[in-house]
């Protein structure tokens, strides 16, 4: 059964219970163990949310002001972009919902990066891509266990369950952003509000139904108009090591 993670914006105190319940879970900065208290000092500073992705943050809270502000992370698409367009289908989309990355299979290539409509996946120190897994390690045991952020949400503000039923508890809001209810982004995260989405600055998918890279591989002037120079880039990084294999093959 799919899963779905739904953020309810009017229960959202931007607390961010949430930002280090990820980073407790997955191990990133700050980090304690086996550290003194200046080095412990030092990687909360280095650590501080920089209202942006990183290889240290896979959610963070978005401020349009005091008031206005949300829970960003990857949105786990139906249809998503970085998977279809990873040379090394190193990226998978789940009947779980979850959308993970498989760095044994990664080479780098970064096409991941350039494609998401949201901006989601960064590429991590080892040249590869980092993003929220919707705690796949966690929602995969038996029994199922809720995502690090769910668990940890004072407000009760992020929900996790059956997708129809995190739909169905949407649907009394009036807005309402991916799980297509409404017509909205298909995806297994869904927000709800009580106020539009404008207000508080909310990221909408920059693109829809991008043109599959991969695909354009023929036509670099069709790359180029989707994405720019940083496709082809990775196109020809992706070109190099095939034709590397080839010659290793030979």
């Amino acid at each position: 059964m799919t899963k779905s993670l739904l953020i309810d914006l009017s229960k959202c105190t931007g607390c961010r219970s949430c930002t280090v319940a990820c980073k407790s879970w997955n191990k990133l900065e700050p980090r304690i163990e086996n550290r003194n208290q200046d080095e412990i000092r030092k990687a909360v500073e280095k650590a501080k949310g920089t209202d942006k992705f990183s290889d240290n943050e896979f959610t963070y809270i978005h401020e349009k002001d005091i008031r206005n502000f949300y829970k960003r992370q990857c949105m786990h698409c139906d249809d998503p972009q970085c998977v279809k367009n990873c040379p090394t289908h190193a990226i998978v989309k789940y009947d779980n919902g979850a959308v993970v990355v498989d760095k044994e299979k990664c080479e780098g290539v970064g096409l991941c990066a350039q494609v998401c409509p949201f901006g989601v996946p960064v590429m991590g120190e080892d040249k590869k891509p980092v993003k929220c897994t919707l705690c796949y390690d966690r929602i995969t045991q038996n029994p199922v266990l809720e995502p690090a952020c769910v668990k940890a949400c004072p407000s009760k503000a992020l929900k996790f369950g059956d997708i129809d039923e995190m739909k169905q508890y949407a649907s009394k809001y009036k807005y309402v952003y991916g799980g297509g209810v409404n017509d909205s982004y298909n995806s297994s995260v869904i927000y709800a509000s009580n106020i539009p989405f404008e207000e508080i600055d909310f990221k909408v998918a920059e693109v829809h139904n991008i043109a599959n890279v991969l695909d354009a591989i023929k036509h670099p002037v069709g790359v180029l108009s989707i994405l720019g120079g940083a496709a082809l880039v990775g196109l020809k990084i992706y070109g190099d090591r095939k034709k590397k294999v080839q010659e290793g093959e030979k």
